[in-house]
């Protein structure tokens, strides 16, 4: 049998430079943005000198199993572009810092005044994307539309993950796309592997946790809506929770008259956000590209820890040592 094997391939300005690299990691998350860390040998002062990456440089890369589970298990995923933020060096290695975000782009740090009408969720978020040449992917049913909705000194991307966090929503930036995505229906897929304990290839013990401080049974929230003097409520009450017997009150304001408001659709959505951290889980692995953020796995063989987990953290090492994945999860909520 030919021997199991992995390799990165990494590209700079259109060149295949994968013979320098010494180590890659790959951190992909669910929040905001992925990122690269690469450590390059430069003994001979190559990176250094004539081509020391620049500020928003192009890196490619793509990581590549052979034989991997068994022979002719041949498989390869591209994990899209990233620019280059920081560089570090050391006289004999140089490593280079990158990200999914465009560097150059206002999205991440420039604060902004703006104020939005009559306008549906998605369209906000298009005029965001487009504004910072990302395609915008919209992986939800939920669109809903704001009769005023201002961004008061906030940053694009903070502005708009604050819109659907409220909604129960998504965001981040990952191969050179913005995506919004639905939380919930990502926890209802299947998962991509079982874990278990004593049979799969764990580096080191997992480690678990499980937080039962401000966790809830239920959420109301009150909106004050300015324009009529209306107070409107929403509320939400989780499965299999009533033993927690406690509630989570907000009051909250709120600009819109639309008809497609859901409060109790909001309640919900706040409930997830406090609730979703409850169980959670960091392991060790031997890596795999089946595992990414937004993914499912099943813990077996944990006692009360057993059970559906989502990975909110993924981070892919591949060196000298070997190909290694860590995962941080956090249990699978049901019903909402």
């Amino acid at each position: 049998m030919i021997s199991r094997r992995c390799r990165v391939k990494v590209g700079f300005r259109g060149i295949d430079i994968s013979e320098y690299v010494e180590s890659f990691t790959y951190s992909d998350n669910t929040d905001f943005t992925d990122d690269i860390s690469v450590v390059l040998s430069d003994r001979e002062r190559f990176w250094a000198d004539k081509f020391f990456p620049e500020t928003g440089d192009i890196l490619t890369a793509e990581i590549q199993v052979i034989n991997w589970n068994n022979e002719g298990d041949n498989r390869s995923i591209k994990l899209g572009s990233f620019e280059v933020d920081n560089v570090s060096y050391n006289v004999t290695k140089l490593t280079l810092n990158a990200v999914s975000v465009p560097i150059f782009s206002s999205i991440r740090d420039e604060k902004k005044y703006k104020t939005w009408e009559n306008i549906k969720l998605s369209v906000i978020a298009g005029d965001i994307a487009g504004k910072a040449e990302l395609p915008l992917v919209f992986e939800s049913d939920i669109d809903p539309e704001y009769d005023k909705s201002e961004q008061n000194n906030e940053t694009d991307l903070s502005y708009l993950e604050k819109l659907c966090k409220s909604e129960g929503l998504a965001i981040k930036i990952s191969g050179k796309q913005l995506i919004i995505f639905d939380e919930a229906k990502y926890d209802t897929f299947e998962p991509c592997m079982t874990l278990e304990a004593g049979k799969s290839y764990f580096y080191g013990y997992p480690t678990f946790k499980r937080n039962a401080k401000n966790i809830y049974s239920g959420c109301e929230i009150k909106f004050f809506d300015s324009k009529t003097d209306k107070t409107y409520t929403g509320t939400f009450n989780a499965p299999d929770m009533a033993k927690v017997n406690k509630i989570l009150r907000l009051r909250e304001k709120f600009n819109s008259e639309s008809d497609t408001v859901d409060y109790n659709r909001k309640a919900k959505a706040k409930l997830r956000e406090q609730n979703k951290k409850e169980w959670t889980a960091s392991v060790k692995l031997k890596g795999d590209i089946i595992y990414f953020a937004g993914t499912n796995v099943n813990l077996k063989g944990f006692c009360k820890f057993d059970g559906k987990y989502n990975i909110s953290v993924c981070s892919h090492s591949i060196s000298r040592s070997g190909y290694i994945v860590s995962l941080d999860l956090r249990r699978c909520l049901e019903g909402y």
